[in-house]
């Protein structure tokens, strides 16, 4: 099946026995890409710029579900980012095709040969690849970028691993760093990894309406299938997708379980600054700009209402600081 993201770019979903695609020869990037990180976006670039020196279309495999998920489905939730932000991202970066291959278990059992040779190759036509240099494939993880550069007069596809970027302080920006980051509180070494801030995305949910209540009415987001950052409270910036309209919206986002109210397992409940508006069933991002403090439970909501205040003048804080360096530089 074929979804057009926009002019330029197309979604292909492709399962093992599907037909061989007719995109012709393809420049290809390959991997998870969960976060789609700076050293996610170099592999990108190479292979975008392979397919304009050689006048062929470029394009990115990833795999649906993320292996991780398929084979340790008990695991607690780790992905960085849902399906439509990983693809909108991918698509940033300027490829003519995002190719979501279907991991299930005919690709499980696949020899590094098969995969590279009848997936790759025969079926979805790519003629150059390029992963990082940890990349590995195939049954028990047989195949790695080495073993296809030393296969590729016998399969035609040339392979070109591409060297782990690394942060100022040597270590290589990767999806675990970033993970370990978000669940220490450290949103901004994070966003330095990610090239953006760190994103939540999903359909706003109808609530208790007890934020209302409380005179700060909040939009929810479940997060059952995203990684749990610390549990607290964030500075976030907040947009609508679908309604670009009302712009990028400022306010203070709680992640965690609500001890001081009822548990309704791990929510993002944002209030956003001067908006009110009905917005259940849309979908809504929320960036996490800066971590302000732990969750906590409180004695009282009239001592949740003081602090959410608190929270809100600390939050208008940091974004006037913000403000005064963007202005500065």
């Amino acid at each position: 099946m074929s979804i057009e993201l926009d002019k330029q770019t197309q979604i292909i979903d492709w399962k093992w026995g599907d037909a061989p695609l007719s995109c012709g020869a393809l420049s290809c990037a390959i991997g998870n890409f969960d976060g789609v990180h700076k050293g996610h976006q170099t592999i990108i670039e190479q292979a975008v710029h392979t397919a304009k020196a050689e006048a062929i279309s470029s394009c990115v495999v990833t795999f649906s579900p993320h292996p991780r998920q398929y084979f340790r489905r008990d695991d607690a939730p780790f992905l960085l980012m849902d399906e439509t932000d990983k693809t909108g991202r991918i698509a940033d970066q300027g490829v003519d095709y995002i190719i979501r291959v279907a991991f299930n278990e005919a690709l499980q059992n696949m020899t590094a040969q098969q995969f590279a040779e009848d997936v790759l190759v025969a079926h979805l036509g790519i003629r150059f690849l390029y992963a990082g240099s940890d990349f590995a494939f195939g049954n028990a993880r047989e195949g790695n970028m080495a073993s296809l550069q030393s296969a590729q007069q016998d399969t035609q596809l040339i392979a070109q691993p591409v060297t782990l970027l690394t942060d100022e302080n040597k270590m290589v920006i990767s999806s675990s760093r970033i993970r370990a980051a978000l669940q220490a509180g450290q949103v901004g070494l994070a966003a330095d990894m990610l090239g953006t801030p760190h994103q939540i995305s999903g359909e706003v949910l109808t609530g208790d309406q007890r934020g209302r209540l409380l005179d700060f009415p909040t939009a929810n987001l479940g997060m059952q299938h995203y990684l749990h950052p610390a549990f607290g409270v964030y500075a976030v910036t907040a947009w609508l997708p679908d309604r670009p309209e009302l712009g990028v919206m400022r306010g203070v986002c709680n992640i965690g379980q609500r001890p001081t109210v009822n548990n309704r397992g791990v929510l993002a409940e944002a209030h956003l600054f001067e908006f009110d508006e009905d917005i259940y069933g849309q979908r809504l991002t929320l960036a996490l700009i800066d971590y302000i403090r732990t969750e906590q439970k409180f004695p009282s909501l009239d001592a949740l209402k003081d602090q959410i205040e608190a929270d809100c003048n600390t939050a208008r804080q940091i974004f006037k600081k913000i403000d005064a360096d963007s202005f500065a530089s």
